[in-house]
């Protein structure tokens, strides 16, 4: 097959979740043998140094970065027109202009199926489209998530704000999308459900699941910045992003104080990503730690006593849990974060519906670490039994011959 991919992100380096998710997919289509064009757009200047390691993907390769001010006045029209900010976030002249041009060339006529990833890129997909079938990778349901955030007490106004602006018509969006599309694809059975209830056809929606990357990491040195002794506490994931800086704040503000009490050598260290001040400003070296961004996380997994998704927002699929129980540690985590293990696979991840529980599970967890390892244990094995990456690669495979098939 050939097919244009069009994304808002350069998925490499792949450790966050979309930048994860798209380059397993891209690396499995290469392997398969079909032909890819992708086309990124990107928020964050410093990652188009990173798409020449793309182009081993891909036989076209377009990216361009989209400025603060393109941002600004993006968001200006999207409340002129009444889109969503997700939505209207992404639009850019350029890049309708080169795919304009792109579906004149000689790879442009080939193509078979068109590949969106996330909602924001749907309107590309089918701007200039000469009737080529769209795959929509949704990848979580974003009304699920401006619905959790809109009415979170404790976070940034403006962000709530945002989330209730966007809350209505994200419904209305993902929606006539999924709609327009062949098929939508979700990461986790909750999104599929809200996609339904919000009243998209039922058999356009797909759900599939990340894979989990099993790395040989049994010999991974202890993470420098790791005390010699003394438990730790570990929470990974890019801290730059808002569900899991607000989660963060939550942990320190909320739960930390009391797991200190109880367990007063404890150490807590937030791994990854690009921490802003308000969490940085938490570091002092000794028991807080904020590294910002690391070249593997799996380390300081490993040599963690256990592992926390504090999540008070959260959709779709949560690495942090899966690769954090498919290396056999403890997780303790909020309903929210552990909403798309299925009901069976539960008993691997401590689940905690408040910050006095939270704190208990944690301190519970630490004093008896042989019994939280066992539970881990019941999680790693389900996860690595039913969450490979080849898996999910095929289904996607699947469903684009399918949707090329249809439109001849």
């Amino acid at each position: 097959m050939n097919i244009l991919v069009l994304t808002p992100i350069i998925p490499f380096p792949p450790h966050d979740g979309d930048k994860l998710r798209l380059y397993h997919f891209l690396t499995y289509l290469k392997k398969r043998g079909h032909r890819v064009d992708l086309f990124c757009l990107t928020r964050v200047e410093g990652d188009l140094k990173y798409a020449e390691n793309l182009k081993p993907l891909c036989r076209t390769l377009y990216t361009e970065h989209l400025t603060n001010w393109d941002l600004f006045f993006n968001l200006i029209g999207g409340l002129l027109i009444g889109q969503s900010l997700n939505v209207s976030s992404h639009f850019s002249p350029n890049l309708r202009e080169a795919l304009k041009t792109y579906w004149q060339t000689p790879e442009g006529q080939k193509i078979d199926v068109v590949l969106a990833h996330r909602l924001r890129m749907a309107p590309a997909a089918f701007e200039y489209n000469p009737g080529k079938p769209v795959v929509l990778e949704l990848t979580d349901s974003l009304t699920a998530y401006a619905g959790q955030l809109k009415g979170q007490s404790g976070s940034r106004l403006s962000r709530r704000m945002a989330a209730r602006w966007d809350y209505w018509f994200l419904k209305r969006e993902e929606v006539e999308w999924t709609e327009h599309s062949f098929q939508s694809v979700v990461i986790s059975e909750p999104d599929a459900q809200v996609l339904r209830e919000e009243g998209a056809p039922a058999g356009k929606i797909s759900v599939i699941p990340n894979g989990v990357e099993v790395k040989k990491v049994g010999k991974a040195k202890r993470a420098a910045i790791y005390p010699a002794k003394g438990p730790v506490v570990c929470f990974v994931g890019n801290m730059g992003y808002a569900a899991n800086e607000d989660g963060a704040l939550w942990f320190l503000k909320k739960v930390w104080p009391q797991v200190k009490r109880e367990v007063p050598q404890t150490v807590f260290a937030a791994v990854g990503g690009q921490p802003r001040e308000v969490l940085r400003k938490y570091h002092n070296g000794q028991d807080v730690l904020v590294t910002g961004w690391v070249p593997e996380i799996e380390p300081y997994l490993l040599h963690a006593d256990l592992s926390v998704a504090p999540l008070r927002v959260a959709a779709g699929m949560q690495n942090k849990v899966a690769l954090a129980l498919s290396l056999g540690v403890p997780v303790v985590a909020t309903p929210g974060a552990a909403g798309w293990m299925p009901p069976k696979s539960r008993d691997g991840a401590i689940v905690a519906v408040n910050e006095e529980m939270f704190a208990q599970e944690v301190v519970e967890a630490l004093r008896k670490p042989k019994a939280a390892r066992a539970a881990a244990k019941k999680g790693q094995r389900f996860i690595l039994k039913n969450y490979k990456w080849a898996e999910s690669g095929r289904m996607l495979e699947d469903i684009l011959k399918k949707a090329t098939k249809a439109s001849r």
